[in-house]
């Protein structure tokens, strides 16, 4: 297991001593003014987590000013690369004379030796440290980003990476950290500076970040009779060709559509509450044909949906089905990678 994060909060202090003890924090780093009045309080925490040469912080606060003069960034012994993504809340950046929103889910460059005037909202936001060493051949890259929204799909997949790196880095063990790191360098040279040679290092996990992305999207459209794979593409922002790449070892985008949806069903059909119809559930789920649910998920699972209820709500012990694999491959790597 890595070791214990460094943790600040506010959370314990009175209300009138929040911001005070939050502005001491930063110090060195940037000056900071609260949008509302401090005396009402300013409950905000960071935990940061180190990663070898790398880190990464998550942080919770109230909507404020942020402030990194010249002079204070001359001053500053610090010059790391921050890699930014709020997940909730979003950052308004003056660049000369205009000003960049970059909204929630969106990630962005910046560094703590530069000069930096933003505004932020209320905000649950995400940074990866990285010293400037750390990927020196895309220095001069990282520089031309500095500030500007990372919309292109390759800085959709960086945020993804973040979002499910902070969901995994309080369980990494030491030897999955060493790997992280690798894996880290390789997806930021990747997103910043897609040459070929950094597209090729990165792409084993620029596919996982990928397929986990496109995942999410079908869970969440579940219930449209829609989701073809040419809508999918559209939503996830790949081509089909990429699409169809990444869900070959699934059995297909078809199949593992069809798959989460039986899933769905199972988990709705065994809740303990009941009383629902199974076409209404079916409906849920995208099947709007009732026989034709019936029949998938007599094929899927090799019991009918309503035996499958009755059980459940029997409290027999029912195991979630996984669905049954087709031996179509004597290859025990593919016949995994489809479970």
């Amino acid at each position: 297991m890595p070791g214990q994060p460094l943790v600040f909060s506010t959370l314990g202090l009175p209300a009138r001593q929040q911001f005070e003890a939050w502005n001491a924090s930063s110090t060195g780093t940037m000056e900071v003014t609260p949008l509302a009045d401090p005396t009402a309080g300013f409950p905000a925490e960071w935990v940061v987590w180190a990663l070898g040469p790398i880190a990464l912080m998550t942080m919770r606060a109230p909507a404020a000013r942020l402030v990194r003069t010249a002079t204070a960034a001359r001053r500053s012994s610090l010059d790391h690369w921050m890699v930014n993504i709020a997940l909730r809340g979003d950052r308004q950046i003056r660049a000369d004379a205009s000003v960049l929103t970059i909204p929630a889910g969106v990630a962005s460059i910046s560094a703590l030796n530069e000069v930096l005037e933003s505004r932020r909202s209320e905000i649950e936001w995400l940074c990866l440290f990285l010293p400037r060493d750390f990927v020196p051949e895309i220095s001069s890259s990282l520089s031309a980003s500095c500030g500007a929204p990372l919309g292109t799909s390759m800085g959709r997949i960086l945020a993804a990476f973040l979002i499910q790196l902070a969901a995994e880095v309080p369980s990494l063990s030491l030897a999955e950290q060493a790997r992280v790191v690798g894996s880290t360098r390789a997806i930021v040279a990747a997103s910043i500076a897609p040459s070929a040679e950094a597209m090729v290092a990165a792409q084993a996990q620029i596919d996982l970040v990928q397929l986990s992305r496109v995942k999410v999207i079908i869970r969440q459209h579940l219930r449209s009779a829609l989701l073809t794979a040419e809508r999918l593409s559209r939503l996830a922002g790949i081509s089909r060709s990429q699409l169809y790449r990444l869900f070959e070892r699934q059995g297909g985008v078809a199949r593992y559509i069809q798959s989460e949806r039986l899933r769905a069903a199972c988990r709705a059909l065994a809740a303990p509450e009941g009383g629902r119809d199974i076409s209404d559930i079916a409906e849920d789920v995208g099947f709007f044909d009732p026989s034709a649910f019936s029949r998938a998920f007599l094929r899927e699972f090799e019991v009918k949906p309503r035996e499958f209820r009755a059980a459940a709500l029997a409290g027999q012990a029912v195991v979630m089905p996984r669905g049954r694999i087709k031996p179509t491959t004597t290859n025990l790597a593919d016949f995994l990678g489809r479970l």
